[in-house]
């Protein structure tokens, strides 16, 4: 589990002029000036083997050979989702500045569910955006997302800005999985959880618990996303909707919609191809958690200057005793055993070079890799081999590997077809609807006993109108 990290506020002008007099923005960390000082930022090369190192005893290089999961290579497509997350999660503070007017009564709304007259500001709009990424297993979804969070503390206190007190804790960014049964309660569960581990002095996870419906749930999750100055809400494992029962998927896909027009909090997405049947015939909502781009990264090909690049960054990390010139007939080998794969690929080396140390010839070859795939890889044959291939009707046993006719026939609906436009208010509202209707329908002495738990509900409370006085 990720440490967190926690700061002090210290502001910093952007050089952005929708971004001046944002509080929330100016703390984030500062932005390289180039797109390519942005991708290399996402890199890691930990520091090669060298001559002597390589005639260091076996068990000492087959324990260095763990060095290799901790390159980070930047894929191309890294850069777009690097610059995306950039500006969405600044974004999402853009319509939440808590020095302004309309900000205020929209927190207090929220922190007070409306109780005392002061509505939700119809005028409010949101500034947030959504981020979709896509690829086949082991193409480095996480390893993106854990290179580029490196660069942003999770929490950020405030004291004040400027000659305005601003106490507040800012939490940047968190990361939820969708779990394997796609249940809502699951999720919700894990927000309050993960909320808690990173203030570390918060107990929203015992309040949610003890909320006598789901639909409650999700209102104090709001409350809380709120109260917090929550950034970035990151989803991992998208693709589990498909475990979703009856319109639970529907229903999840509709709080996703609803924290970025609602609450105002970006979103950034990370599926696998299995999400497609699910999410073809929802558009609308796939649109909005795609608003600022999805990015697909595919396996690396066989003669592609990427697969090349690749093996060269790689076959520096090469410990065994002899290291030979990595010609083309190697990197065929290599692409052979991995069908490039990135995950495949790096096991592939570190596999055939644990093979060959002790060996009576210790270098890395054809051979190599070839006992490699026929032992060691073995049991991942039948998904490699597929994806070798490139058959779809082979790949199709492999939905996890598949980017199929539903994938981009929804690439094609998301960029042509018009967002639907709806009230931020009625989008929230209609998340919790349909829990709040089976609630209506128990008996009144079930009634009485929810309505009595309501009142000894303790939801916690970020209200800016009362938070000085």
């Amino acid at each position: 589990m990720k440490t967190v990290t926690r700061v002090d506020a210290r502001y910093m002008p952007t050089g952005v002029r929708r971004f001046d007099g944002h509080p929330f923005i100016e703390a984030l960390p500062p932005l390289p000036d180039t797109k390519q000082s942005l991708l290399l930022q996402l890199s890691n090369y930990p520091d090669p083997p060298t001559g002597s190192l390589r005639q260091a005893s076996e068990i000492v290089r087959t324990m260095e050979l763990s060095t290799l999961s901790d390159v980070v290579y930047p894929f191309p497509d890294y850069a777009e989702s690097a610059l995306d997350l950039s500006k969405i999660i600044r974004e999402s503070y853009v319509a939440r500045n808590p020095l302004n007017a309309i900000d205020i009564q929209r927190r207090h709304a929220l922190a007070s569910n409306c109780a005392d007259g002061v509505p939700f500001p119809a005028d409010w709009k949101s500034s947030a955006q959504g981020h979709f990424m896509m690829a086949i297993t082991g193409m480095g979804k996480s390893t993106f997302w854990n290179a580029f969070s490196l660069h942003y503390p999770q929490v950020i206190n405030h004291a004040a800005y400027g000659n305005h007190p601003l106490l507040a804790r800012q939490i940047v960014y968190i990361v939820l999985s969708v779990p394997h049964d796609a249940t809502l309660k699951g999720l919700c569960i894990q927000f309050f959880d993960e909320i808690d581990r990173i203030l570390g002095d918060t107990e929203y996870s015992k309040a949610a618990r003890s909320a006598p419906s789901i639909s409650l749930m999700v209102e104090l999750m709001g409350t809380v996303a709120t109260a917090v100055s929550l950034g970035l809400i990151v989803i991992d494992d998208v693709q589990n909707l498909r475990a979703a029962k009856g319109t639970t998927a529907e229903f999840l896909l509709n709080l996703f919609s609803a924290i970025v027009e609602r609450l105002g909090i970006s979103l950034f997405l990370m599926s696998t191809p299995a999400i497609d049947k699910v999410l073809v015939n929802i558009v609308r909502n796939t649109r909005k958690s795609a608003s600022s781009g999805c990015v697909y990264i595919p396996p690396m090909t066989r003669r592609s200057n990427l697969w090349k690049d690749f093996t060269e960054t790689y076959w520096t990390y090469t410990f065994v005793k002899r290291k030979k010139r990595l010609t083309d007939s190697i990197r065929d080998a290599w692409w052979d055993a991995s069908a490039g794969d990135t995950a495949f690929a790096v096991l592939a080396f570190m596999l055939t070079q644990q093979n060959a140390i002790g060996g009576t010839v210790e270098e890395v070859n054809e051979q190599g890799f070839q006992r490699t795939t026929a032992t060691n890889l073995a049991i991942l044959q039948p998904a490699i081999a597929a994806l070798r291939s490139r058959r779809i009707s082979t790949l199709q046993r492999f939905d996890d590997l598949l980017f199929g006719k539903e994938y981009w026939d929804l690439m094609r609906r998301i960029k042509t077809e018009p967002a639907v436009e709806s009230s931020v208010k009625d989008e929230f509202d209609e998340v919790i609807e349909t829990a709040k209707e089976s609630q209506q329908s128990q008996t009144k002495k079930k009634a009485k006993k929810s309505q009595s738990q309501d009142t000894d509900f303790k939801s916690p409370i970020e209200d800016p109108l009362l938070k000085y006085e």
